[in-house]
């Protein structure tokens, strides 16, 4: 069945509106959960980032296919050194309470995720390379930095604002702005009818064109076959994800009578094996470069995804080659690097050592139960020996944070043009497996220094070469998102699976 991208260019930040022939009007979008709070620095919820990120709360600058645009920050200056950053923080901002924005809300902001105690490890990773942050007028904020890193600059695209004013000293976890949000932002918080919706409403005030949308409501809805039937009647205009379980007989276009349109979102989403390379024999390269040709991808992608997923070899931040599937290879890849029956049991072994592994599995994932059930018998016919662990997501990442673990499934929700760092770092926060290489450590050092999108495309095309040769973990699949979207929706936009709300318009 067809589908249709999304467009993946919304306007730049401060351009004139498009014309649009009818304003107003309430937009509802399906929220599959609740939020914990609607406080976007206390942790990485993705539910609460649905509601407030880009809406109530706005970044300093964004991070385009054609680089940076202003955002909060209306220009930058980067020293010659490339340790200070100096931001230019717009002039006459308010908050949605009327408060002035000002550089002590960047420095309050930055310096709160920079702590220790953040609940935003990535988010704290991301500026790891900024040694401190200084107010150097009201409009004006300089970032000294520890080495040259356009990429401290890139980070600023991903984190939110919020007022200082309204932040408990010390903590980023404000009881005023966990329940009623105060932004900057094109929309402003209206109310929260717990277990049911959230609404937000046009602010007039701000510094951007006012948005055409009177308001957007965020409906609560946790069964899905509800809010799939919602959608097809018209009750919501937008289903951000339509679950693999619906598509594609749930969403034929006999089943949306000509009123909903089915988009496919490709975002940065990967899935993927983590591997521990304490572990024998998984910290040589050559025995998982054997593993990796035992996952049959291209038959799962289609018979268990129904071809949302796509086989990959390595990174997808560059060109990658699918990993095919091929036993023969990965036995002869195992007799070269001395893995043998020695005694003739069945199972390889070397230096009197048998290969026996194991890999946890999360419980209740239909598909990947099928697939680790195959994935066993692969290894047994190449002569590996793997045991099964069923385990729920918190014990699977309790015993990752440990290194209790051989094998174990991961999926990373990535970002356009993203520092890699975090996963393959020697010293990454999602570095389970503790991987380390001297020729990839050299590359993201490079990648730091690179000065913008474009010097960072041919480092990161050479990163992914590099990464898929080594197969430090076990890649998969990139997976795509159905969504559904009203026909009387105009100007959405996705980056990934990030729809951008700000631009729409209704029509009758």
């Amino acid at each position: 069945m067809a589908t249709l991208p999304l467009p993946g260019a919304p306007p730049a930040p401060g351009a004139a509106a498009p014309h649009i022939s009818r304003t107003g009007g309430t937009l509802r979008v399906h929220l599959d959960s609740e939020p914990p709070h609607l406080n976007p620095l206390a942790d990485g919820d993705a539910s609460i980032a649905a509601v407030v990120n880009g809406l109530v709360y706005e970044t300093l600058i964004e991070c385009t296919p054609d680089g940076y645009q202003p955002g909060l920050a209306d220009r930058w200056v980067v020293s010659s050194d490339g340790l200070r950053i100096v931001l230019h923080v717009r002039p006459g901002i308010r908050w949605h309470d009327h408060h002035v924005f000002s550089g002590v809300d960047v420095q309050g902001t930055l310096e709160r995720l920079m702590r220790s105690t953040s609940n935003l490890p990535l988010a704290r990773s991301d500026l790891d390379d900024v040694a401190s942050v200084e107010i150097a007028a009201d409009h004006i904020v300089r970032l000294n930095l520890r080495r040259r890193s356009d990429l401290a600059l890139r980070a600023l695209c991903d984190i939110p604002i919020l007022p200082d004013h309204l932040m408990k000293v010390g903590s980023a976890e404000s009881p005023v702005l966990a329940k009623t949000p105060i932004g900057t932002g094109p929309f402003k918080f209206l109310a929260w009818d717990r277990g049911k919706r959230i609404r937000l409403g046009r602010f007039h005030e701000g510094w951007r064109p006012a948005p055409a949308l009177d308001e957007i409501v965020f409906d609560l809805e946790p069964d899905a076959v509800r809010a799939l039937n919602r959608t097809r009647r018209g009750d919501l205009d937008v289903l951000p994800r339509v679950l693999d379980a619906h598509y594609p007989e749930q969403v034929e276009p006999a089943t949306l009578h000509g009123t909903v349109t089915l988009y496919r979102l490709a975002p940065e989403r990967t899935s993927f094996l983590v591997v521990n390379h304490r572990r024998f024999p998984l910290g040589d390269p050559q025995f998982r470069r054997a593993l990796a040709l035992l996952w049959d991808r291209a038959r799962f992608a289609h018979e268990l995804h129904k071809d949302l997923a796509h086989p990959i070899g390595g990174p997808t931040f560059g060109p990658s080659t699918p990993t095919p599937f091929d036993r023969p290879r990965a036995m002869a890849l195992l007799e070269d690097a001395g893995y043998r029956d020695n005694d003739a049991d069945g199972v390889r072994d070397r230096a009197g050592r048998p290969i026996r592994l194991s890999l946890l599995q999360t419980a209740g994932s239909r598909s990947l139960a099928l697939e680790a059930h195959a994935f066993t018998l692969e290894l047994r016919k190449a002569g590996i020996l793997l045991d099964i662990v069923p385990a729920d997501a918190p014990t699977i990442l309790a015993r990752l944070r440990k290194g209790d673990f051989d094998l174990a499934p991961m999926v990373w929700e990535g970002r356009p043009d993203e520092d890699p760092s975090p996963l393959y770092d020697a010293d990454g926060i999602y570095n389970f497996g503790g991987y380390r290489s001297t020729t990839v450590q050299a590359a993201l050092d490079d990648l730091h220094a690179a000065a913008g999108p474009a010097e960072r495309r041919p480092i990161l095309a050479k990163l992914a070469g590099l990464i898929a040769e080594d197969q430090p973990i076990i890649f998969l699949y990139r997976h795509d998102v159905p969504a559904l979207v009203s026909n009387r929706v105009q100007g959405l936009t996705a980056i990934g699976d990030r729809l951008d709300l700000r631009h729409v318009w209704l029509t009758p």
